[in-house]
């Protein structure tokens, strides 16, 4: 069975609805067109995600990948999705194709969306990565401290002294005296990305040494005892770089879903990578 490219021309597609008056769910006549429309008016939040899935479709169905991946692509998934039988055998596919409630264009973007898409992050953003990790370096890096809160300063202050002077222990004492939710953990939070902490616990985390122990201060009419336990700075690896990667691809996915909802004309997609081009790694 030949496997069609899907139509990407949007002319096209809006010519076509009126050849199919209603749209289909688990390959049942659902709703009219009317009625999507009525939905997508009245629910904000659905017409973006009904936005969103048409860009990635559109922009899925323009990377090219190579006649011999996309079939070892569309074997495994397949295999995957529990066909059994020769995917050469145009019958048997079809048949299976039938009980799905699919066809083939549908099943060639299931079984090769995620290859164009990485094949396309890593075309358009590969050499960017390193840029933008740098700038979201601060907001990534972990920490592991322990913290104390109770509200009266006194106590704060005898604690401290108690914990600086090897009296007691910072978890003990956390365990006995904290009023936080700290005190079911003995006082020991993360680890945590250093910036999802209040400001003030975070400005002295991040000039902090291990095994710092910071004089109570006060947030929130709440007296706070801390200590940094351990740093945990994030690396520039494989999986970083891809979550750079999709960080980048979706504000520009973004971007685009903006324009769309607000009717202006969108920009021609980027240049796209070749179905043999080698690509940066991850």
């Amino acid at each position: 069975m030949s496997f069609p490219a899907p139509r990407t021309n949007l002319p096209e597609r809006l010519s076509g609805l009126s050849e199919h008056p209603v749209v289909e769910l688990g390959g049942r006549a659902w709703l009219t067109h009317g009625e999507i429309n009525g939905l997508l008016r009245r629910q904000p939040e659905l017409a973006k995600s009904l936005g969103r899935a048409w860009l990635l479709d559109e922009l899925l169905t323009a990377i090219p990948l190579t006649p011999e991946r996309e079939q070892r692509l569309l074997q495994d998934w397949l295999q995957s999705q529990g066909f059994k039988s020769d995917p050469g055998d145009p019958d048997a596919l079809q048949a299976w194709l039938q009980s799905q409630n699919l066809n083939a264009v549908d099943v060639l973007q299931h079984a090769t969306a995620s290859e164009r898409l990485d094949r396309f992050r890593r075309h358009r953003w590969g050499n960017e990565v390193e840029v933008h990790f740098l700038r979201r370096k601060p907001f990534l890096d972990q920490v592991v401290y322990s913290m104390l809160r109770v509200s009266d300063r006194s106590l704060a202050d005898e604690l401290y002294q108690r914990i600086c002077e090897g009296e007691a222990d910072f978890s003990c004492l956390a365990a006995h005296y904290a009023e936080g939710p700290e005190r079911q953990t003995r006082g020991l939070i993360g680890p945590i990305p250093l910036s999802n902490s209040h400001p003030e616990i975070t400005s002295r985390l991040r000039g902090s040494r291990c095994g710092q122990l910071w004089q109570p201060f006060e947030v929130n009419a709440v007296w706070i005892l801390l200590r940094l336990e351990e740093q945990l700075p994030t690396r520039l690896n494989a999986e970083t770089s891809s979550r750079m990667m999709a960080e980048l691809f979706e504000d520009w996915m973004d971007e685009r879903l903006r324009l769309l909802l607000a009717g202006e004309p969108l920009p021609p997609l980027p240049p796209l990578p070749s179905a043999n081009e080698e690509l940066p790694e991850r």
